[in-house]
């Protein structure tokens, strides 16, 4: 629930002249994990069960408004993330920006999540690697589409909601982060050319969900030679129906494809949700399925690059602003493949990718909580 705040509350943070017209309001999540993680045949390699406290992205969120008249206002969005388990925190390090808008829209600069998930995996109480949509879903050959996390230098148009239906367009200057200076060796790439882009069309009215993404991101200094440095093209579809008992079904579709100085790789990957709740109580299972590459990349070496990984989920309500949960998430890569299970990064967990070892598996047992305020 969100408790509003008059400006002169945390009138220190800002001159008080600037602030007097302003509403602030915050909010934020604290969810946390008890887990056991494993790797498995892991080549050359040791591995073992490791049990885990951690943090699956909380967040504390400062959101200001100033009425301009005219049905116009501008404001701000800082999205501060944190971690309990180790007591640190990363400002401004979620969904930040500043904007303005009307009831033409807004129009808005900052960092921001992009194409990457999808809105139809629903979870009570969750990690972040239950995540399948952000997962295999979201990676070519182990390496991510949009970063899988937020992309910076964004600016950004969100249309209204016209009836259920929305649009984003959004542009970012250097999608992978830091801006090039423009200044280079004779001859060299132009380390300040690289952008990205990301149109998004949504419909969300009733039972109804679905929705098309579309990415195109071109490196700064020019592609590389790697996955990890080349351009990225990337296309989604998903639609989700809710059925008036609480069953919710889904099914969404992605094509993504990175090029590289040296040839392109690309695949088709495929996401299956389902989820029923029944008063408090929710059960969930998500089915990904990534095929194995193909193109001038590969030069006929894609064989057992895909991978497969599903989610097993059950959660309940203890109220409006506390969810408990348990999940079991499983990815099998192919000999191949070295896909990753998503938001490692948070936790610390070992991942896949950077082992370079083809045909590792993954097995998360969790237990989950949430609180919303």
């Amino acid at each position: 629930m969100q408790k509003k705040l008059i400006a002169l509350a945390i009138a220190g943070l800002v001159s008080g002249g600037a602030f007097a017209q302003s509403t602030v309001t915050v909010s934020g999540l604290v969810r946390m994990s008890v887990e056991q993680y494993k790797l498995s045949n892991v080549t050359g390699r040791d591995s073992s069960t490791e049990n885990r406290i951690s943090d699956q992205s909380s967040m504390l969120v400062f959101k200001g408004r100033e009425d301009l008249g005219g049905g116009m206002y501008a404001g701000f969005v800082f999205d501060n993330r944190w971690a309990p388990d180790m007591g640190s925190a990363q400002s401004a390090g979620g969904n930040s920006n500043i904007n303005i808008g009307g009831t033409w829209g807004e129009v808005a600069m900052g960092r921001q999540d992009l194409h990457y998930g999808t809105a139809i995996e629903s979870y009570k109480a969750y990690t972040l690697q239950n995540i399948l949509g952000n997962g295999i879903f979201a990676q070519v050959v182990g390496n991510a589409i949009a970063n899988t996390t937020r992309t910076p230098n964004v600016i950004m148009y969100n249309s209204p909601n016209m009836s259920g239906f929305t649009g984003r367009l959004a542009l970012s200057s250097s999608f992978r982060g830091n801006e090039g200076s423009g200044v280079r060796l004779p001859g060299a790439n132009d380390p300040g050319k690289g952008s990205a882009t990301n149109v998004e069309l949504k419909y969300a009215n009733g039972p109804i969900i679905a929705g098309y993404s579309y990415w195109r991101a071109t490196t700064e200094g020019g592609k590389g030679a790697t996955p990890g440095t080349g351009d990225q093209r990337g296309d989604t579809l998903q639609f989700a129906w809710t059925f008036p008992m609480g069953l919710k079904i889904g099914i969404a579709a992605n094509q993504s494809k990175l090029e590289m100085t040296g040839g392109e790789a690309k695949r088709t990957a495929w996401l299956l949700p389902i989820s029923y709740e029944f008063g408090a109580n929710q059960v969930a299972f998500t089915y990904a399925k990534a095929n194995n590459a193909s193109g001038s990349f590969c030069g006929g070496g894609c064989n057992d690059t895909g991978a497969n990984a599903y989610t097993l989920a059950y959660g309940r309500s203890l109220s409006k602003r506390t969810n408990l949960g348990v999940a079991y998430t499983k990815l099998d890569n192919k000999a191949n493949a070295t896909y990753d299970l998503f938001g490692l990064g948070a936790n610390g967990a070992t991942s896949i990718n950077t082992l370079g070892i083809g045909g590792v598996d993954a097995a998360q047992l969790s237990v989950n909580m949430n609180h919303a305020f």
